[in-house]
């Protein structure tokens, strides 16, 4: 009889424990369920808080190329000889258009970005969030660290806020905003992958913040975000035969090369 009671008391328990277990898995799931939509509203607020103050920059200027002519004997003989006996070297000139991104940091239209952006340009097109337009002019290039201040207009945006990249830690959420291949306003999600990355640039003495958030061509210029909207960097470089592989310029290290620049212009 006891040992019937028993194991009538085993089998009661089993699916007493099945249903335990379910409980907790229902409250497991829910609870990660809680923090899913947590983390994507997050997302959501430092997109919409900071986009507005995140520009597309378009950089004209117009190239000279030099056309060397035919040999002077080329015609020679020939029944053009007489039509391209003058026929000497010719200069053609072309408009290029050069792409990337930048953010306003101040109400005073100044906008940060990266100065291989800008190099040379002889105008530059500034387009905002909400379609408007307007050109601007370089205050201060740094080439060796890629760094330039453009200004424009006020223009009544919130600028960026910039936080202090000396205390990135790797693993932690970043957020890439910018203009790659011309697709104005692209939001990319990533980690931050590595901090004080050397060497992968030519001519720069950067300590580079290295991210797997996506980065393509026009991106460079615009701001790498933490998880509260605050600029630790600026989307600088892509590794050509890698994926998952951008490099971004620590914020302070662009704070301290602008902070003349804003003070003069």
């Amino acid at each position: 009889m006891r040992k019937g009671m028993g194991y009538g008391l085993w089998w009661l328990g089993l699916p007493l424990a099945a249903v335990a277990a379910v409980l907790t898995w229902g409250q497991i799931n829910h609870t990660g369920a809680q923090g899913a939509m947590g983390l994507q509203a997050d997302f959501i607020r430092v997109v919409e808080q900071v986009r507005p103050s995140v520009v597309s920059l378009k950089a004209i200027k117009v190239v000279t190329y030099q056309v060397p002519g035919p040999p002077e004997d080329f015609f020679r003989g020939t029944p053009f000889e007489g039509i391209f006996r003058d026929f000497g070297p010719q200069q053609i000139r072309r408009r290029q258009v050069g792409q990337g991104s930048g953010f306003i940091i101040d109400t005073r239209g100044h906008i940060l970005t990266n100065s291989h952006v800008v190099a040379g340009a002889q105008q530059i097109l500034v387009r905002f969030d909400d379609g408007r337009e307007t050109t601007g002019r370089v205050v201060g290039s740094n080439p060796k660290f890629d760094i330039a201040l453009i200004r424009t207009q006020p223009v009544g945006y919130r600028p960026a806020i910039l936080g202090d990249s000396s205390q990135i830690r790797v693993g932690q959420w970043a957020i890439a905003i910018g203009s790659p291949f011309g697709l104005e306003q692209t939001v990319t999600v990533g980690v931050i992958s590595a901090t004080g990355r050397r060497g992968v640039g030519q001519g720069t003495a950067t300590d580079f913040i290295q991210t797997d958030a996506s980065i393509n061509p026009g991106n460079s210029g615009g701001p790498l975000l933490d998880i509260n909207g605050r600029v630790v960097g600026i989307n600088s470089m892509i590794v050509s035969t890698g994926q998952g592989i951008g490099f971004a310029i620590p914020i302070n290290l662009a704070r301290r090369i602008i902070t003349p620049w804003l003070m003069g212009g």
